[in-house]
């Protein structure tokens, strides 16, 4: 995974020109709900640092997530995400539940990754909230992300 804090480039040397490449931080977007799919959409439109790419049906799930940064869904494709040591931040039909950390993955994960726990359906949530969000999922260690599939692991053995 990319540290988005850090300049990621590449470069090639051609004609006595460096030329440089800036990778941007590859965002994987599974949400059904048309409303809500919207709100993100204008969010991650408006910055240039980020590639996003939408899931638009369920055979490419698994290879979308395996090149993502960052997963910004619900249900299958956060599980997914969660599962492939992935930073995964819930938006669903239940409003924005947030990024899934050690500290809300069981939560989360008994909620279905659906949304805000207890939210209502198509609840409203904030952009500058979920843009928080998207800035503190860079910063998670492969430690709690390791963490967070093994016990998505245990979780499917009992």
């Amino acid at each position: 995974m990319k540290n988005f804090n850090e300049l990621s480039v590449t470069s090639s040397y051609k004609e006595s020109n460096l030329q440089f490449a800036e990778q941007k931080a590859c965002i994987v977007v599974g949400i059904a709900n048309p409303r809500i799919k919207i709100r993100v959409e204008v969010l991650l439109s408006e910055n240039p640092e980020y590639q996003t790419i939408y899931i638009s049906s369920g055979s490419e799930t698994g290879k979308l997530i395996e090149e993502a940064d960052l997963i910004i869904g619900s249900g299958i494709t956060a599980y997914e995400g969660v599962a492939r040591r992935k930073p995964v931040i819930v938006v669903g039909d239940y409003g924005l539940g947030g990024l899934v950390t050690p500290d809300t993955f069981r939560s989360q994960y008994n909620n279905r990754f659906r949304g805000r726990i207890n939210g209502m359906k198509d609840e409203y949530f904030s952009l500058e909230s979920l843009e928080k969000d998207i800035k503190k999922a860079f910063r998670l260690t492969f430690q709690e992300l390791q963490m967070m599939s093994n016990q998505i692991i245990t979780y499917q053995n009992i």
